[in-house]
């Protein structure tokens, strides 16, 4: 396992906001790659948003099947179950991202987080930040 990191993980921007509001405090995934407990998500909420806009902290990951994890964790996906269903239909896996520590901070736009990276997309799944990307996000957030 990994030791703790920073990442920016991409959000739609409904999700994101529960999460900020801290009405949803599962992140559910097909798939991720291995991250530690205790390192922090930067939520890139995606279009029309298109910026960083809060950090969390992970606290555990959960990878099970999507019955089971669906019993779990339903109280705190942030979705119907016939939504759940739709979205791990065919998976075998599911990964329930547990978050806490939840900050809402300054949008930082695009054109910022590619003056962190250099040619900056937003991740699919995910993307680890190196220290220094890690401290420039933490200046622009105004933390």
């Amino acid at each position: 396992m990994p030791d703790e990191c920073d990442a920016i993980i991409s959000i739609r921007p409904n999700f994101a906001d529960a999460i900020l509001n801290g009405t949803k405090t599962i992140e559910l995934r097909r798939r991720i790659p291995q991250i530690a407990n205790g390192s922090r998500l930067w939520i890139y909420a995606t279009r029309p948003t298109a910026a960083v806009v809060g950090v969390v902290t992970i606290t555990d990951v959960d990878r099970a099947h999507p019955s089971e994890i669906w019993q779990r964790h339903k109280y705190e996906v942030g979705l119907d179950h016939a939504s759940f269903k739709e979205y791990f239909h065919g998976a075998q896996e599911a990964v329930a991202i547990s978050l806490e520590a939840a900050e809402r901070v300054e949008p930082i736009s695009m054109s910022k987080l590619r003056k962190i990276r250099d040619r900056f997309h937003p991740p699919q799944v995910l993307v680890r930040l190196t220290d220094s990307e890690a401290r420039a996000l933490q200046k622009l957030a105004k933390r």
